[in-house]
């Protein structure tokens, strides 16, 4: 199994209180990860290879419309709502082992992020006020 298999398998297996507990389909595969969706919101996580290989997981909110709203990363909502800092959301991943460390990083902030996102009304407000305007 490549790297990215693997990293696709770990973050469906990390991320997968998404659609136990948060009401979520998926994860659907993308070209660059896993994409988990519900009808307000996406959560998409996806690693970036060359030459600094990357983990990052992206929020974005839908419209009544099924449209983009808005969106913002991951490490931006979690510092901006006070859960710590960037450090506790890192990217970087270098390695094999980096990048599959960094899916159980990203998946433990988002579980403390999750409960603000849970309603149609605050994840789009929260999207806005913390991300940018698709």
């Amino acid at each position: 199994m490549g790297l990215d298999e693997e990293f696709r398998s770990e973050a469906g297996a990390a991320f997968s209180f998404l659609t136990e507990e948060g009401g979520f389909s998926g994860p659907e595969q993308t070209e660059n990860g896993v994409l988990f969706r519900r009808a307000d919101l996406r959560i998409e996580v996806w690693l970036l290879g060359g030459r600094e290989p990357t983990v990052t997981t992206l929020l974005v909110s839908v419209g009544p419309d099924g449209k983009r709203q808005g969106s913002a990363w991951l490490e931006d909502v979690y510092v901006a709502a006070g859960y710590g800092p960037p450090q506790d959301v890192p990217g970087n991943a270098p390695n094999r082992r980096s990048a599959l460390k960094r899916v159980q990083q990203h998946s433990a902030a988002l579980r403390r992020v999750l409960p603000r996102l849970l309603t149609s009304e605050a994840a789009r407000e929260f999207l806005e006020a913390h991300g940018k305007q698709d």
